[in-house]
């Protein structure tokens, strides 16, 4: 064992919110990420360099409750970031409760991952515990694709279950990997979601006659029609104004029958659309807004966008009083790895680092 890569802190594996937030309460852990950037479900991308949009989550609330030993207690997002030095600018969405970063969602992460770079491009591929109890960490690092070994007392994984169940299946067999494998089958449904942005470099809607108005104080850009294929919609132009002058941007999120039914042949490796989901997107446009064909069609899949069965439920307070969350710890503490992720708390932002403050600042956070 190369003493150079043993970590004495604990490595978390994946680079979303939830790494982000134990990186700001614990700036001492290592994380590392397959990805070229951190971010996760909070991704931005700028069109140009300078138009972003937010194709992952789009925003989050500033409020949320904790049910522990009997006692309901209230948390702030902002006091959590405000007590650890972190700044982020925000402005309000939908109406005062909700709000945005104003550098776009993946804003939330940087800011809390402060100084510290995440190691990017290491792909987690198996893991093993060695005779001294230290767990024996497998990358794959992009893009030469050589294998680097790293040896860790304490793992925090954070992305989905099905990458997590696949990693553990094909390492070598041990009794703590098999425990987590066992508990996190209960866990393991999530829903496929297909994204896509379209720019206009000079149509805009008529603001009026689709109920918005872009000079409001709270700009209600976000449309969601539960069971409807276009699920979600937001005019990310609207959201970042001072970016886009003449044009317009818009961003739909579509439902989960949709979503299941057109995966695999939505777009090609270059994230254009296939000349049938092109169809059926400038129809749609023209059908809802009467929008010309957009100057750019940009899309995405995201294959595990959602957990569907959080253990601590979807909404209302962290219930950490339950059996199946006494369960969570126990294998967190006598395993040496710590499984974070909406999985557990569910995907809204403020109950990922509202649950994952609290789990550190009562020592529960292995």
């Amino acid at each position: 064992m190369n003493p150079n890569d043993c970590y004495q802190v604990p490595v978390v594996v994946g680079a979303g919110i939830s790494a982000a937030t134990v990186s700001m309460l614990h700036p001492d852990v290592v994380v590392f990420d397959k990805g070229k950037f951190p971010g996760g479900r909070l991704s931005s991308k700028f069109i140009n360099d300078i138009s972003p949009f937010d194709f992952g989550a789009t925003m989050f609330s500033d409020k949320m409750k904790i049910s522990w030993l009997g006692q309901e207690t209230n948390y702030s997002i902002s006091e959590i970031w405000k007590s650890n030095s972190v700044r982020i600018p925000i402005k309000p969405i939908y109406d005062d409760t909700h709000f945005y970063p104003e550098q776009g969602m993946v804003h939330l992460v940087t800011s809390m991952l402060g100084d510290k770079k995440s190691i990017q491009s290491h792909t987690l591929k198996n893991i093993k515990l060695t005779e001294d109890k230290t767990w024996h960490l497998e990358f794959l690092i992009s893009p030469d694709k050589h294998i680097k070994s790293i040896f860790a007392k304490n793992i925090i994984v954070t992305f989905p279950i099905p990458q997590i169940l696949e990693i553990f299946q094909n390492s070598e067999n041990n009794q703590n990997l098999k425990r987590w494998c066992d508990f996190l089958e209960n866990y393991n449904d999530y829903r496929k979601t297909l994204v896509s942005y379209f720019y206009w470099n000079n149509w805009k809607p008529n603001w009026k006659e689709i109920s918005l108005d872009p000079l409001a104080p709270i700009p209600k850009t976000t449309t969601l029609n539960r069971g409807e294929n276009w699920e979600y919609q937001s005019w990310e132009s609207i959201k970042y104004p001072n970016q886009i002058q003449t044009g317009s941007g818009l961003l739909v999120q579509f439902g989960a029958i949709f979503s299941e039914t057109h995966f695999e042949d939505w777009m090609d490796r270059k994230k254009n659309p296939t000349p049938k989901s092109k169809e059926i997107l400038v129809q749609g446009l023209k059908n809802f807004f009467g929008a010309p064909e957009p100057n750019l069609i940009w899309l995405h899949r995201w294959k595990y966008a959602q957990a569907q069965i959080p253990l601590l439920g979807r909404e209302g307070s962290l219930d950490l009083d339950s059996e199946e969350f006494d369960e969570w710890k126990k294998l967190c503490k006598e395993t040496g790895i710590t499984i974070l992720g909406d999985w557990l708390f569910g995907a809204k932002i403020e109950r990922i680092v509202g649950g994952i403050s609290f789990l550190s600042h009562n020592n529960l956070l292995y």
